[in-house]
């Protein structure tokens, strides 16, 4: 478990696949309304609290994002409020509104461009570049899953949330914005 506060309100917690299976609960698994849920919230929150050194009150108000890791862990951003909360307010967001293909080398990558992968789909697939790895990003496909499964076959997929693609379209090198796979075939 890797515990990370970027400011007084925000908490980030990484689990890895061994932290899931040990808190006996998956990602597709969590959602609110369900006692295990809350359960591993308040575990986290607990561990949290005292390697930050800080009471954490799950009775706070708080926006809780759950995004899925490669590999079966998840990451759970935690954003908190001064105002208590009454039961039920609280509530968990899973993100996936994006899909991240890395690609292992630029012949994989072409022939993804080959086929238009998820041209179909009419989403936007943005292309970028860092130290010779490549990565699109497909934003807010509507069926994700599918997406997944047809990109699996030249890159390695994961879904995620905004705030990994902002990382990368932040910090990365951009080469093709809006339909890269079809800008990458017309060159």
């Amino acid at each position: 478990m890797q515990i990370n506060s970027p400011a007084e309100n925000r908490i980030i917690i990484e689990l890895s696949a061994q932290d899931m299976i040990e808190l006996d609960i998956t990602y597709e698994d969590m959602d609110y309304s369900s006692i295990e849920t809350r359960r591993v919230i308040w575990t986290v929150l607990d561990a949290a609290g005292k390697i930050l050194g800080r009471e954490l009150d799950p009775s706070r108000k708080m926006i809780i994002e759950a995004m899925p890791l490669v590999g079966g862990g998840c990451v759970l951003f935690f954003t908190m409020t001064d105002t208590p909360v009454r039961s039920g307010r609280t509530k968990l967001i899973k993100q996936a509104a994006n899909l991240i293909c890395d690609f292992d080398s630029l012949e994989s990558l072409y022939k993804a461009a080959e086929e238009c992968i998820c041209k179909a789909e009419n989403v936007s697939n943005s292309l970028y570049e860092s130290g010779g790895r490549y990565r699109l990003i497909i934003s807010s496909p509507t069926d994700i899953n599918r997406c997944e499964k047809r990109m699996s076959e030249f890159a390695c997929c994961r879904k995620c949330g905004n705030l990994e693609a902002d990382f990368t379209r932040e910090h990365w090198n951009p080469i093709a914005e809006g339909n890269a796979l079809c800008t990458i075939m017309c060159i």
